[in-house]
């Protein structure tokens, strides 16, 4: 048997007639009915039951007919592959924190998978610490950080670049002013993100030479992400540190970003990969070097002031 053979009886069973079927495969009826009864003597067993008007497959011709769509699957799968090499199949998983996450990489992914028609991509929110995790032990295939990992098997790059400020809600003291100098910064009752999120270990990474007394802060709240955080300051909890990005639209109502004075709170958004990572995850970090390279801050939306 052949492909022409399989594809001769598929279109046999598919439309009840081994006329059809020639006509479809382009073959003549004695031919069609040749090939047939060869498949049918190389099994040794019956495949087709001829009635005076239409066919229809023997229980052992229903058998045959699953082997035969597999194949003819499994050979229109491999042509295509050889005619377009640059198509990904089955699922990327990514793994972002919440900055990202929530921000540019949903975007991103929808663009990705835009022209592959059989890859499927998923997001996974966590915080940092989970995203690295997720990625070490290849639950993910990429993932996207605002802190890059400790030093070890990952691999980690900068693709783009965010700014962190502290919120205050409406009353505040500090709701009207644009700075906050550090000493002040330190009286202050916070709303933090948990010990695994990124934006919390870069502001403690950046605060903590100039503010030593900055890590006895007040913490009076502890949520696990940034829409959380906004809501706890917007209701008068206490103020915390967000990405700009995170103000963006109805976000930012009833709230105002303060910077504080001479500590610049800026940070690299890195794609991390794992250390054996594999062609969909290559293609995938080309991607996103590639959108890097044309948009000034892939982590910060220019809608954003």
């Amino acid at each position: 048997m052949d492909l022409q053979d399989l594809r001769l009886f598929s279109a046999a069973v598919r439309s009840g007639s081994l006329s059809q079927a020639a006509r479809e495969t382009h073959c003549s009826q004695p031919t069609a009915s040749r090939r047939i009864q060869g498949l049918e003597a190389e099994l040794g067993a019956p495949l087709l039951v001829r009635g005076s008007r239409t066919l229809s497959p023997t229980p052992v011709g229903l058998e045959f007919l699953h082997f035969a769509e597999t194949a003819l699957a499994a050979e229109a799968d491999l042509r295509a592959r050889i005619e377009r090499p640059w198509l990904l199949r089955g699922d990327l998983h990514v793994a972002a924190s919440t900055t990202p996450g929530e921000g540019f990489v949903p975007a991103l992914l929808a663009e990705f998978a835009s022209g592959q028609p059989d890859l499927r991509t998923q997001l996974h929110i966590m915080d940092s610490r989970a995203v690295e995790e997720c990625v070490l032990l290849g639950h993910c295939d990429a993932g996207f950080t605002g802190h890059p990992p400790a030093p070890g098997l990952l691999r980690s790059e900068a693709v783009g670049t965010d700014e962190l400020v502290l919120v205050v809600g409406q009353g505040h003291p500090w709701y009207d002013r644009a700075e906050m100098p550090v000493d002040m910064l330190c009286r202050q009752s916070f709303v933090e993100r948990g010990e695994g999120s990124g934006t919390r270990r870069t502001v403690e990474e950046a605060l903590s030479g100039v503010a030593p007394a900055f890590a006895a802060r007040h913490i009076v709240l502890t949520v696990s992400s940034a829409q959380a955080l906004l809501a706890s300051v917007r209701s008068g909890v206490g103020c915390g540190f967000v990405s700009r990005a995170s103000l963006a639209g109805s976000a930012a109502e009833g709230l105002h970003a303060v910077k504080i004075s001479g500590v610049p709170l800026h940070r690299s958004i890195h794609l991390i990969l794992p250390p054996q990572p594999t062609a969909k995850t290559l293609a995938f970090a080309a991607f996103v070097r590639l959108r890097a390279s044309v948009r000034e801050n892939l982590g910060a939306p220019p809608a954003v002031r």
